[in-house]
């Protein structure tokens, strides 16, 4: 009961200047408010990630030039440093014959001309639908040579067509003679200097007058006639030739990847290997994509494509295997760092709400000294005092941090709707928990100051103030 009725005279303390106690609590309320948005959006963009790499399929192998870290020994994630691609379309044939792979596919990125635009093509095996599933929104996917599948955005650009009329239409895929760049006929070849040195000079060493060319010499010589010169002329340079013409037949076009959020992401548009690398002029691949049979063959394909294509390249450790394991792990790295950094940023305003609570009941315990000097006269004890400063500062914070929980839930599902780019925010137990002990313990951190100088004051100094 001597509980209790501390407890209410706390509160009775708080709702005499309510107005001063709504404006301590803000503090607190906006601070545990933005801890719970925040881990929430955290948690949100940190499960859609896992989710975009889950998609892409537990059985995928990337297999890049350049090494990891995990591979040198070092500890610098399964992102390898750039470094110029010795793979082959021969490491792909290798690759996709090993136990315990499904299908392999090479991957190059080229540009070339088609009319008066640049296209951007990738690329690949037919087997790359089987490895990434490629999203069509008509037609097939490429078979063979002289087929492309172009994206929605390419069809629309260079065809002024939907995906299904697309379909079967032919591509001139390089720079037609009528659209290569021509010399301009006004500007001449360029002109040669306008005279040749009139003589040499008298002391020239014999050693660097033999190197003088010996027409130079001739038209130099003092004790020679001076006779007319022509101009030695110059020919005009050659343009380069233009980009041979190639005909390609549209076979498929791409749709839009989904995206959980975000713009969504745009299809590539696709062409074989070997006329990537004829467009290209290359010989490398840029990285070659691997589907391992089922989840327990991804470590046995891992180490197969190791051992193969280190023998295969004498040896050398020029490339870097990387699962989607690998990846996840390395984004919720990220994701979670990211995560502890935004709570850090959101726990500066709980910060400052504790010392805004610690502010106001110091003021308090000024302004109700002969109140405290009253109660120890009529035989309340230092701990009765201190427990009951101690706990208007904890219902401070608690009030204000249930308020901050509630507001930053709804905040939680309300934002997302509204800025869309945003993934759903996910609020759990933990994240709620926390704020609300964290706000709790403000309070208890923050009013034991407060409560203890309002302990410590003598009944005689206290009634005496007024």
């Amino acid at each position: 009961m001597r509980v209790l009725r501390i407890a209410g005279m706390g509160l009775s303390g708080l709702l005499v200047n309510w107005g001063r106690t709504v404006l301590t609590m803000l503090g607190i309320v906006i601070g545990v408010a933005a801890v719970v948005l925040l881990a929430s959006l955290g948690n949100g963009i940190q499960q859609s990630i896992s989710g975009q790499i889950n998609d892409l399929g537990p059985n995928l192998i990337t297999v890049s030039p350049g090494t990891s870290g995990e591979q040198d020994g070092g500890d610098n994630g399964p992102f390898g440093a750039a470094a110029a691609s010795t793979l082959t379309p021969d490491d792909t044939r290798l690759v996709e014959d090993l136990p315990g792979v499904a299908a392999a596919s090479s991957n190059v990125s080229t540009v070339t001309q088609v009319g008066q635009e640049s296209v951007s093509f990738s690329g690949v095996d037919p087997s790359y639908d089987e490895v990434r599933a490629v999203g069509l929104a008509a037609g097939r996917f490429v078979e063979g040579r002289g087929e492309v599948v172009l994206s929605q955005a390419d069809a629309r650009r260079l065809l002024d067509s939907g995906p299904d009329e697309a379909v079967g239409e032919t591509l001139s895929v390089g720079t037609p003679p009528e659209d290569a760049p021509e010399q301009d006929p006004q500007q001449g070849p360029a002109q040669a200097p306008d005279r040749l040195p009139e003589r040499l000079p008298e002391r020239l060493p014999e050693r660097l007058r033999e190197q003088i060319p010996e027409r130079l010499r001739e038209d130099a010589a003092p004790e020679q006639a001076q006779e007319p010169r022509q101009e030695p002329t110059q020919e005009p340079t050659q343009e380069p030739a233009p980009e041979p013409v190639r005909e390609y037949e549209v076979v498929g076009v791409a749709e839009a990847s989904d995206v959980e959020f975000g713009p969504p992401i745009p299809e590539s548009s696709y062409m074989t290997t070997g006329d990537a690398l004829e467009v290209s002029g290359v010989e490398t691949v840029g990285q070659i994509v691997v589907q391992a049979e089922g989840a327990g063959d991804v470590d046995r394909a891992v180490d197969g494509i190791g051992r193969e294509l280190r023998e295969a390249h004498d040896g050398a450790k020029d490339f870097s295997v990387i699962t989607q394991r690998e990846l996840l792990s390395t984004f919720t790295e990220i994701t979670d760092q990211l995560k502890i950094f935004l709570a850090g940023i959101a726990g500066i305003s709980l910060l400052v709400g504790g010392i805004g609570v610690m502010n106001i009941m110091l003021v308090s315990v000024a302004e109700r000294t002969r109140e405290i000097g009253v109660r120890k006269a009529l035989g309340a004890t230092n701990a009765d005092v201190l427990f009951q400063f101690l706990l208007e500062a904890i219902l401070l914070s608690l009030i204000g941090g249930v308020i901050g929980v509630a507001l930053g839930v709804a905040g939680s599902a309300i934002l997302p709707k509204i800025l869309t780019d945003l993934p759903p925010a996910v609020v759990t137990a933990n994240e709620v928990a926390l704020a609300f002990g964290v706000s709790a313990l403000i309070g208890v951190v923050f009013g034991v100051l407060p409560a203890y100088r309002s302990a410590r004051l003598q009944p005689v100094e206290a009634l005496r103030r007024e």
